[in-house]
């Protein structure tokens, strides 16, 4: 059965949804009509996301942004699941090169991931004052904007394996032995997950499911018969909250806070290897008090001050010693998920010196130009807010814990501007964990490896 997928016993269908609830929930199903029918794993979602006014655009998420979770069911049976999908899409988007970000998957996906140099010139290319006759940026644009009515156009395709990992792992679905496919969506609302403003209001936009089915009979049968069932890596989610620190409104006099908190989703599960977002829930980080909401949006992973990350694997420390500087994680990061599409402080510490929204002398002793600016949010608003923390682990999970630990900032949040130091943090976790359906004649079982 290869290439199934461009032969001429395969056809290509466009399903509207069963039920489509906006901005709650959508759902799509594929039922066995007697037939025998053979739906190849190539599902892809098209006209993904939202619609809304005034010329909004998408965060790093892209159109996905829309998804908190998403599931594949046979019946009432969960096949593959992601849960906080926006939040893993936000991720993987980063797991790639930076050509590849700017040139295909900006375009596909929506999103504002991919980075170019932009030359700035002088008035006349003359030296003036401390300028140099020719500066660069690093830029990141907004994506296209966002349809105003309910519309394909400006809205996303996406292919459904990077969210439910079963469809990589076979090529075709007999509906002999799942009767009733369901997809269901649901959706999430929280406004720096979705568009780069605060003030507008989003309705999710109803998908259309594009999905090829086998129309050759003796194609179908052999399929049927020959599918033995499946393994691979499941997207298993699980998140802990680190509270607020007090701010004792004293310069340098930095509170240290620890969290030790046992990680439960994992248990019973072998995991391959897991990352952790430090989402900043404090919202005047993201939108800066405003209307503008910075290119991370409510997918920041921020640099803390004097943090240290570290699990425990069934009693045992993962790491002889806690993971304490950003470069490092990033190394770890690359060795455990592969390239990342990170810039020039992505995972620094962050200020409001010497970062206006117009160019200024560079007196402070922070200059961010070589950052652009992004929908007239300040060049601040990009500084450590995209610091992931990964690793491999490869041992099945009896006890698992996490060891966070970081320092608040004691000046007053509302003078430094270092409101991310002191504000509660969501660590969101996703890990790969080995899942298996088996198939026993007309029957078939579901389980964690």
């Amino acid at each position: 059965m290869d290439k199934l997928e461009y032969e001429a016993n395969v056809k290509n269908r466009l399903l509207d949804p069963t039920l489509d609830v906006k901005n709650q929930r959508t759902e799509f199903r594929i039922n066995d009509d007697g037939s025998g029918k053979v739906v190849l794993s190539s599902m892809r979602l098209v006209g993904l996301g939202v619609f809304a006014a005034n010329d909004v655009s998408y965060l790093v998420a892209g159109a996905g942004g829309v998804i908190k979770n998403i599931y594949l069911y046979d019946g009432n049976q969960v096949l593959d699941q992601c849960i906080e999908a926006n939040g893993w899409l936000a991720f993987t988007n980063y797991l790639s090169f930076n050509d590849e970000n700017a040139s295909k998957d900006k375009w596909l996906m929506r999103h504002n991931m991919g980075y170019m140099v932009d030359g700035i010139s002088p008035q006349d290319d003359k030296l003036t004052g401390a300028a140099a006759p020719r500066s660069d940026n690093l830029y990141r644009d907004a994506m296209g904007t966002i349809p105003t009515t309910e519309s394909i156009v400006n809205n996303a395709y996406l292919d459904l394996a990077r969210v439910l990992p079963l469809l990589s792992s076979v090529d075709a679905l007999p509906l002999a032995v799942f009767k009733n496919l369901r997809l269901v969506i649901e959706y999430d609302n929280q406004q720096d997950k979705l568009i780069d403003k605060n003030n507008q209001t989003t309705t999710s936009a109803r998908p259309i499911l594009s999905f090829d089915e086998v129309i050759d009979e003796q194609e179908k049968a052999a399929i049927t018969k020959n599918f033995k069932g499946a393994s691979w890596d499941s997207i298993e989610h699980d998140r802990i909250s680190a509270p607020a620190i007090a701010d004792g409104g004293v310069a340098d006099v930095r509170p240290t806070q620890t969290v030790n908190a046992n990680v439960k989703n994992f248990r019973g599960k072998y995991l391959r290897k897991i990352v952790v977002s430090k989402q900043v829930t404090d919202p005047t980080v993201s939108n800066e008090g405003g209307a503008n909401v910075s290119p991370m949006g409510g997918y920041s992973s921020a640099t803390c001050i004097n943090e240290k990350l570290n699990f425990k694997i069934n009693g045992a420390p993962k790491l002889p010693n806690s993971m304490d500087k950003p470069n490092k994680r990033l190394g770890l990061l690359s060795d455990a998920w592969g390239v990342a599409n990170a810039y020039p402080l992505n995972a620094d510490f962050g200020n409001v010196v010497g970062a206006a929204a117009a160019p200024a002398a560079p007196t402070g002793p922070r200059d961010y130009f070589i950052l652009g600016q992004f929908n007239g949010t300040s060049r601040a608003t990009q500084v450590g807010l995209q610091d992931y923390f990964g690793l491999e682990i490869e041992d099945e999970v009896k006890d698992m814990e996490l060891n966070f630990e970081r320092q608040g900032e004691g000046a007053a949040a509302a003078a430094s501007g270092n409101k991310r130091y002191n504000s509660q943090l969501h660590l969101h976790m996703w890990g790969l964990c080995k899942k298996s359906i088996m198939v026993s004649g007309d029957r078939y079982s579901v389980s964690y490896m």
